[in-house]
């Protein structure tokens, strides 16, 4: 019953806008819309409009996994249709990559060096970071504001127990939650213009 309400909601809209953003299920499948409908309600339920860097959202369901350009896009992975913290947390660190390239102070190549000088040991290998050193480096301030700003939405605690659960970019999640690196980390962020208030301005 839910599934055929969806379809036929998408033949009627294919675009639905919350507080200016604009999401767009691809293929209109049932999990597309399940996740485009997910989020239009984590947009009543929490104020997400400080931390939205781009209104420009696609749902795919032939995305492996989600992505931040050229369109910030949602996949339909089990983890998102099943647990909205999953994919508010997903969600969040996308647009702290849209963040990070559009409102950062300098260059990519200082604040990869920057971060590097504070953290030289780098595991980039997935699934411990994403591949690379320099994109598991800007994945140490992606996932530190991710983890930030979620536990301003929904609590510390929570915030903790969502991301010590995934299982990517594991090096990386176990690196911003240690307390030991959150001077580092906040130093970094207001370093380079990333914070969006409170210690992190």
């Amino acid at each position: 019953m839910y599934s055929k309400f969806l379809t036929v909601f998408a033949l009627i809209f294919s675009f639905h806008s919350v507080a200016g953003i604009s999401i767009k299920a691809v293929n209109n499948s049932d999990d597309e819309l399940k996740i485009k409908y997910e989020l239009e309600s984590l947009q009543k339920t929490y104020d997400l409009s400080p931390w939205i860097i781009t209104d420009s959202i696609e749902v795919d369901e032939k995305a492996r996994t989600p992505r931040s350009h050229p369109v910030l896009t949602m996949s339909t992975q089990e983890e998102y249709l099943n647990s909205n913290t999953k994919l508010l947390s997903s969600f969040l660190h996308e647009q702290f990559h849209w963040h990070v390239i559009k409102n950062g102070r300098g260059s990519k190549s200082e604040f990869r060096a920057a971060i590097k000088a504070e953290f030289p040991n780098v595991q980039f290998e997935r699934p411990f970071g994403s591949g690379t050193e320099g994109g598991t480096l800007s994945h140490i301030i992606v996932c530190y504001l991710e983890y930030t700003v979620l536990s301003e939405l929904i609590g510390k605690e929570s915030a903790s127990k969502n991301i010590s659960t995934n299982e990517y970019y594991t090096w990386v999640y176990q690196t911003i939650l240690n307390p030991i690196n959150h001077n580092k980390l906040d130093k970094l962020v207001q370093k380079f213009g990333l914070g969006f208030g409170g210690k992190n301005s």
